[in-house]
């Protein structure tokens, strides 16, 4: 089977529509990831408040519950799709899960590189292929961005890190009051890539 990479920077703000009779759910705005394994499981749709008025909660939709076709994300209509069924279906603790986009990213001897700005991963199996990190606007625009490969992504660990941006909050439930802390870790071999784009690159400084 072939590879298909996409990354999140790509799919976020995609509209998000019915498979049915293509009715607008709302927008792709985060990206859920596996409590403990380096691969996306699927993404939050913040659907439109109701009457302008009542916050509706996000929709998770499944990686296998959607396809993108016409520059729109497709919410398939089976049940499996999303939400709760969704969730068991993956099996997984929906309450461990994570959104990585925005962590904090460090080596594994604890030196701190920067922040997720988008994950590249298979569309079939969610496997994370890639990630590209930022240091805020000012610096990326003077030093760049560094891409480092899938090989060299560890995973998330716990305890260390900034406070978790917690999936069920997004979803109106209440959030865990004990404020775990994590990181994305990454090999230390990942500190040695240089960053790109950045004005002093261009400058060949």
């Amino acid at each position: 089977m072939s590879t298909q990479l996409v990354s999140t920077k790509e799919l976020f703000g995609l509209r998000a529509v019915g498979e049915a009779k293509r009715k607008r759910i709302g927008k792709v705005r985060r990206f859920v990831f596996h409590p403990s394994e380096r691969r996306c499981i699927g993404v939050l749709v913040k659907r439109p408040d109701a009457a302008l008025m009542f916050h509706r909660k996000d929709l998770f939709v499944a990686l296998d519950g959607f396809h993108v076709e016409d520059g729109e994300v497709v919410v398939h209509s089976n049940p499996e799709a999303t939400d709760s069924k969704a969730i068991k279906a993956l099996g997984v603790n929906w309450e461990k899960c994570v959104i990585w986009v925005g962590m904090p990213v460090q080596t594994e001897s604890g030196s701190f590189l920067g922040y997720v700005e988008s994950v590249t991963f298979d569309r079939q199996t969610g496997a994370v292929a890639g990630l590209t990190l930022e240091n805020g606007v000012a610096n990326d625009a003077v030093l760049g961005k560094r891409a480092v490969p899938g090989k060299l992504v560890r995973g998330f660990r716990r305890g260390t890190g900034m406070a978790l941006a917690q999936v069920g909050a997004y979803q109106g439930e209440d959030p865990d009051e004990a404020g775990e802390v994590g990181a994305i870790l990454v090999s230390d071999e990942a500190a040695d890539i240089a960053a790109e784009g950045g004005a002093a690159a261009a400058a060949g400084t």
